[in-house]
């Protein structure tokens, strides 16, 4: 299964979860979690640099960001995906989930 596009954070979670998973349906639901991770993240980061709120071009009103609800989406994909292969967010396995 390809990973090469995950992010390293992704990466690592994926080499040390995927021994656990290895049947093709499971790595699969893994990866399309791993992928929603980095969505959130990749959206965070835009997030960070534009901001919480936007202003529109039409009327010049402030409003959230778009991407707000990308973020939110995609950590609760990912959460999901966890929790239903029995991974928990707590426990002592995996390692720390979220990137800052």
């Amino acid at each position: 299964m390809d990973i090469e596009h995950l992010s390293e954070n992704a990466r690592g979670l994926w080499n040390e979860l995927r021994t656990d998973h290895e049947s093709p349906g499971r790595l699969a639901l893994l990866l399309t979690g791993l992928e929603a991770l980095d969505r959130a993240d990749q959206a965070k980061a835009i997030i960070d640099r534009e901001g919480l709120t936007i202003v529109t071009e039409s009327t010049g009103m402030s409003r959230a960001h778009p991407l707000l609800k990308v973020e939110k989406d995609a950590r609760q994909q990912f959460i999901k995906v966890m929790l239903s292969l029995g991974l928990y967010l707590f426990g002592e396995k995996p390692r720390e989930f979220w990137q800052d």
